[in-house]
């Protein structure tokens, strides 16, 4: 009987800090080429997330998400052969609405910089404490949150980046039972919580 309420209680959002709620069956991919902080993040995520997978490189990566439905990627920017504002390109083509989160602990060019703070959904240098990390993923989760009730308001998600980037009108992609101001609410709440 016991091991019947484990599981439902597994399958439950659970409470941290008295105001954070992770939904412990999204599937959190974190992207370094560190082993040691990959075994950090898949000790230190799996306390809250059932479904954390960590993996050296963005070849990998891409995998993944090729079998996994991905709620949030957490890549390094620093990586060989594809970096990490590669890699968010490359998951920003399969699922506009996953939120990507970069890190990095080395020296970035301006470009790179302006890239990370001004494309991604959210960016934490190395090294970072354990509460930066907490808000770091609560910032991921309440956008992939976001990213999810845009997306149902549109009759092609595949679309959410290009509206999110001004490239299309917002006319031409919602649904046509649903009220434009409605999504121009949820843009607002996006926008400010970018």
């Amino acid at each position: 009987m016991a091991n019947d309420d484990q599981s439902k209680t597994a399958d439950q959002p659970i409470l941290i800090d008295g105001d954070r709620f992770y939904d412990r069956n999204s599937y959190i991919l974190v992207v370094d080429d560190d082993n040691t902080l990959l075994k950090f993040f898949k000790i230190h995520l799996n306390k809250f997330f059932s479904r954390v997978i960590v993996v050296k490189n963005a070849k990998e990566a891409i995998e993944a998400m090729r079998v996994k439905e991905i709620d949030l990627v957490i890549s390094d920017i620093r990586m060989p052969r594809m970096d990490g504002l590669q890699l968010m390109g490359r998951v920003r083509r399969h699922d506009g609405g996953i939120p990507v989160m970069l890190i990095s602990g080395g020296l970035l060019t301006d470009a790179e910089l302006a890239v990370a703070e001004t494309e991604a959904d959210g960016f934490l240098r190395k090294p970072f404490s354990v509460d930066d990390l907490h808000a770091f993923l609560d910032k991921g989760m309440a956008m992939r949150g976001k990213y999810l009730r845009l997306g149902e308001f549109l009759q092609d998600k595949s679309q959410i980046r290009k509206l999110l980037l001004g490239r299309t009108k917002l006319e031409k992609l919602i649904k046509p039972d649903v009220k434009i101001d409605a999504v121009k609410a949820l843009l607002r709440e996006i926008k400010k919580a970018g």
